[in-house]
């Protein structure tokens, strides 16, 4: 699409159809508590645009004991008829903290039954403070069971450097990365900001999310505004958000 006469474009007037990435599934992480507020924000999102939406609550033992493939499908069980009526399609995945002994719970003969984003695509995380230690022995592990790591924000991880030295090392492993699309607006402050940005202009990232975890966050997103020069790399993003959910080879 060509965006003449501006500086900027508004990410509300983008294609934007399909979320990858939010913590909507009310009750079972720090995102949404409430139903209601889960309804409200897929209403929003639905006026702006969207479509479709991967849910992705934390599977973390250490933090959510009780959050596990059987009980995160339960519980979408339960209110996927109220997420539904908003118009928004959604489905349920996870996004997988990297820890010591992580990989103990994926093998190639679970692997397709793993909380995944679509098309044997898995989320992964690690703490904004630390690098995980087995980083690369877990995706290396993911891609030998069959799996593709997409590991989330990395412009948030604060020890990797704006060089993207660090974060280039572990895409070369087969892993695909997603840009939180609020980093751009310097949401998460400066530094998220620049790297995020450096990372679309080396076309480093393969998805983009939202990473919802209250309805109030809608309304930064509604005003998020795209410098020019970013927005090929953020279309492309889309693009593939969209072959994802369709199940489709992505760029």
């Amino acid at each position: 699409m060509m965006w003449p006469f501006r500086s900027y474009v508004k990410f509300a007037d983008m294609d934007f159809r399909t979320d990858v990435h939010s913590h909507i599934l009310p009750g079972v992480d720090d995102g949404f508590r409430t139903g209601q507020d889960s309804v409200k924000a897929l209403g929003l999102l639905h006026d702006m645009g969207v479509e479709h939406c991967i849910l992705t609550p934390h599977v973390y033992p250490e933090l959510y004991p009780a959050n596990n493939p059987s009980s995160i499908r339960n519980r979408f069980s339960e209110v996927s008829d109220m997420l539904v009526r908003t118009g928004v399609e959604c489905r349920v995945a996870g996004e997988h903290m990297v820890y010591a002994g992580v990989d103990s719970g994926f093998s190639e003969e679970n692997a397709g039954s793993a909380l995944l984003l679509g098309g044997r695509h898995i989320l992964i995380e690690m703490s904004y403070a630390y690098e995980s230690r087995n980083i690369r022995d877990f995706v290396f592990h993911l891609n030998a069971v069959g799996l593709h790591p997409v590991l989330a924000h990395p412009e948030r991880y604060s020890y990797y450097s704006a060089s993207l030295t660090e974060i280039r090392s572990i895409a070369d492993m087969d892993t695909q990365l997603q840009l939180n699309i609020l980093s751009l607006g310097g949401f998460y402050g400066n530094s998220s900001r620049e790297k995020a940005e450096a990372m679309l202009a080396a076309g480093l990232y393969s998805f983009l999310g939202t990473d919802l975890h209250s309805v109030s966050q809608i309304a930064q997103l509604s005003s998020l505004k795209i410098e020019k020069k970013h927005v090929p790399a953020v279309e492309r993003l889309l693009e593939n958000n969209d072959r994802l959910w369709n199940g489709e080879d992505v760029q």
